[in-house]
């Protein structure tokens, strides 16, 4: 059984949201209200440019967890975390095999909603992280335990935090409907590479390996949520 929360605010906001229970399975959804640019915890905050996120009115934050940046803004992702008491069925110390349960939910999500050729079902990465330099900046261009890839490129993406009494994973896919290819804030573009402190020459390069790296559904964040919960149910 699983308890749902369902939270909305601004980046800073729900990062500060109080956790649940240590002894409940919780699933929540967060909802976004205003753009963020989210530094993972070991990153430096000279990579950020900060006229063009004052500009355009794109929070900073900084998440516990490691990784690259992640960019999130409202309904252009859909971004649920479920909290696994250890002891539950679902609780495993290895770290790989704790995501694996969500990578084959997200998988179910995936094929409900994306359009793919032949050979270009959704996989679950069921190794251990791979990042280079580009995965090391942004996120979404390095691959993890859980992690959900369509035609290679990443889909969904999937983090852990934990200690002794639960695991927190945390997962996000990006989502796109035609009105919402080329949404703006304030006039910028929103995207990561927009608020990157990066050479043109780097943030071409980056361009071009986020477009080979990061894929999107085509769906929008309701009918992705409609279908994640469908999946869930199934989950044991």
């Amino acid at each position: 059984m699983w308890c749902v929360e369902h939270v909305t605010g601004t980046v800073p906001e729900l990062m500060g949201t109080e956790e649940p229970p240590d002894h409940e399975r919780t699933v929540r959804v967060h909802t976004v209200t205003r753009p963020a640019i989210v530094l993972g915890s070991t990153q430096q905050q000279d990579i950020i440019d900060y006229a063009a996120t004052d500009a355009a009115g794109v929070d900073v934050v900084r998440r516990r967890s490691g990784g690259g940046v992640v960019m999130l803004w409202p309904q252009r992702q859909v971004w649920v975390d479920f909290f696994i008491p250890a002891g539950d069925s679902l609780w495993h110390d290895d770290v790989i095999r704790s995501a694996l349960w969500v990578g084959e939910m997200w998988v179910a999500v995936v094929k409900s909603c994306a359009s793919y050729g032949v050979g270009e079902e959704p996989v679950i990465h069921i190794g251990g992280l791979e990042s280079d330099e580009w995965g090391k900046l942004v996120c979404f261009a390095g691959v993890g335990p859980g992690e959900v890839l369509l035609a290679g490129r990443k889909v969904v993406g999937v983090s852990q935090r934990r200690n002794r009494s639960r695991v927190r994973i945390q997962t996000s896919t990006r989502v796109s409907t035609r009105a919402s290819k080329s949404a703006t804030q304030n006039g910028h573009r929103m995207n990561e590479l927009a608020f990157l402190a990066l050479s043109v020459d780097r943030k071409a390069m980056c361009a071009s390996i986020l477009a080979e790296r990061v894929g999107t559904l085509m769906a929008d964040a309701s009918t992705v949520l409609n279908a994640m919960f469908a999946a869930l149910d199934k989950v044991l």
